[in-house]
């Protein structure tokens, strides 16, 4: 490698890696919008709550369509670039929302932010982990980027969700224009990135997408071959459809317990932070438990979401209960702290350049078929009875399937690199170097 082209590797990873929190903590997710959506759609739009249920599950199904199509975007864009448009297209996700009147508008809606979702969820953790430098620590390195980030996200995720619930009161609108602004902000400071990899221009168009698509046939196939990543993506898909079901039951239980808007906001400031915590704690947590890090998880956020239930059921008569239900919560997000810091951190163990936009593309795949089934379920759950018994439901069923989960991650997930199989570490970085 030329001295000058030394210079540019050093400078495009000091750069990225010290952007990459700072971006994190306002890029991570829609700021002033989580719990206030709900209660825009519900009270302002009078959409049914079992309806905006129904759309999120909508947008995981729709994310399964634009899996490929993400990818392809990804490899042609490259990476800064798919996060630019990425950006970009979640602000067009934001006026419709505003605008939207029925289900029928909010699911063209929850289409553009899957396809924006499914862009960013590739290109992000890729950008980042191209940015890193080969070394024995690099999985650390970007656990420790991504969790800076993401704790700051959690942190201003709080004191937006806070300000969010005042801003509601004065106007439902109020909310989602400021999230909006800092979308907008987000597609500005995503364009001082510098690019990675640098891509091979091809002249033929058809040839570059025949070829992209037998690319990710070659990672289906890998992925098929290990049983290391078939378990991760069956735990990130199982964990994370809980985790996305309770953004919106949380918010249906208070309003099911007469909780006033402002105050539901609040709450959901002070439960943000336990996500921050627990984003914080991930690798505390990952030392501590090791191997059974994913499941523990799961069965936190499960056993909580019955707790949750059960003390909703007479917490409007019995006020106590409320704190339940915080506490509850509260438990529910520590673990969802933790768990979307440490899940990118073992898929990208033993990746490269190669394999791990495929390996993201895959996961993502999954975990929106998953997610869109037991949305669907919840939803129509959600549609017969109360938010509690809801929950006290969906909580039972779930800590079963973690439980049958954590049998059979045992012998295929946390173990030391030599214990897997040579296939398992067909691209490993630190393996091929030696």
């Amino acid at each position: 490698m030329g001295t000058n082209e030394e210079i540019k590797t050093q400078q495009m990873r000091k750069r990225n890696m010290k952007l990459f929190p700072t971006y994190k903590k306002i890029a991570g997710d829609y700021l002033f919008y989580y719990t206030i959506d709900f209660l825009f759609l519900t009270q302002i739009k009078h959409i049914s709550a079992a309806n905006v249920l129904l759309a999120n599950s909508l947008k995981s199904l729709f994310g399964i369509f634009v899996q490929i199509p993400a990818n392809i975007i990804v490899e042609f864009l490259g990476r800064k670039n798919s996060i630019i448009f990425g950006n970009i297209l979640n602000c067009i996700y934001m006026v419709i929302f505003m605008m939207s009147g029925n289900l029928f508008d909010l699911a063209l809606a929850k289409f553009i932010s899957s396809l924006a979702w499914a862009i960013k969820n590739i290109a992000e953790p890729s950008l980042l982990n191209a940015s890193i430098p080969p070394s024995k620590y690099k999985s650390s390195i970007f656990a420790k980027i991504n969790s800076k980030g993401l704790m700051g996200y959690y942190i201003v995720g709080a004191i937006s969700r806070m300000i969010a619930g005042f801003l509601f009161e004065i106007n439902g609108y109020l909310p989602t224009m400021c999230s909006l602004v800092v979308l907008i902000v987000v597609s500005i400071i995503s364009m001082f990135y510098i690019e990675p990899i640098k891509r091979q221009k091809s002249k033929d168009n058809n040839t570059s997408i025949r070829r992209q698509i037998k690319d990710i046939e070659e990672g289906l196939k890998f992925i098929i071959k290990s049983e290391r990543l078939k378990a991760l993506i069956l735990s990130a898909a199982l964990i994370g459809s809980l985790l996305d079901i309770l953004l919106d039951y949380q918010t249906s239980l208070w309003q099911d317990v007469k909780v006033p808007a402002y105050l539901i906001g609040f709450i959901a400031a002070v439960i943000s932070l336990a996500s921050a915590y627990g984003s914080k704690k991930q690798q505390d947590f990952h030392n501590k438990f090791r191997n059974k890090t994913i499941v523990t998880i799961g069965l936190m956020a499960s056993i909580s979401t019955i707790v949750a239930g059960i003390a909703g059921l007479k917490a409007e008569i019995i006020y106590i209960l409320l704190v339940v239900i915080g506490i509850s919560f509260i438990i529910a997000r520590f673990a969802h702290g933790m768990f979307y810091t440490i899940i990118d951190r073992y898929f990208r163990n033993f990746t490269n350049k190669d394999i791990d936009t495929k390996i993201f593309a895959v996961k993502n795949l999954f975990v929106n078929l998953v997610s869109a089934i037991m949305g669907i379920m919840a939803s129509f759950l959600l549609d017969k009875m109360s938010t509690a018994y809801c929950m006290i439901i969906v909580g039972v069923v779930f800590t079963i399937i973690y439980i049958l989960m954590g049998k059979y991650m045992k012998t295929r997930v946390g173990l030391k690199p030599e214990e897997y199989s040579k296939e398992e570490r067909k691209y490993d970085e630190l393996k091929v170097e030696n």
